[in-house]
């Protein structure tokens, strides 16, 4: 996948539920497979079940924004994942092989965003 820059607002972003939950085991059964056995989509980000190229990684910056964070964020996944894809690209694969277990978050506190911190997006002024 080629590079893309995602933030709320954009029509990337609203791929969110396309990853969300049980959704993607709906999409296995309902995509056909190329004989390689897998095929690529497009995602805003993938929640729970990240692999990264580790240099891709730390060249987007890693998770060294973590230290800025207050504790009663939620997302610091998701911006480790667009700071990846807007330099690198990213996708999700069909079958992905990942169940989403449902178990409750630990994560009560959700009033901050992290990419609200860390990238300086508020989804009130994004277009």
């Amino acid at each position: 996948m080629t590079p893309e820059r995602i933030q709320p607002g954009t029509t990337a972003f609203n791929r969110w539920p396309l990853h969300n939950a049980a959704n993607v085991s709906h999409l296995s059964v309902e995509v056909p497979l190329p004989p390689e056995g897998w095929v690529p989509y497009r995602v805003a980000w993938l929640g729970g079940c990240v692999l990264y190229n580790r240099q891709a990684l730390i060249d987007a910056g890693g998770f060294s924004f973590w230290p800025v964070l207050p504790a009663n964020h939620a997302g610091e996944d998701v911006v480790a994942q667009w700071q990846v894809m807007e330099k690198y690209g990213g996708a999700g694969i069909l079958p992905s092989g990942a169940v989403h277990l449902e178990s409750p978050t630990t994560v009560i506190d959700r009033r901050v965003e992290a990419y609200e911190v860390v990238l300086d997006i508020n989804p009130t002024r994004v277009t």
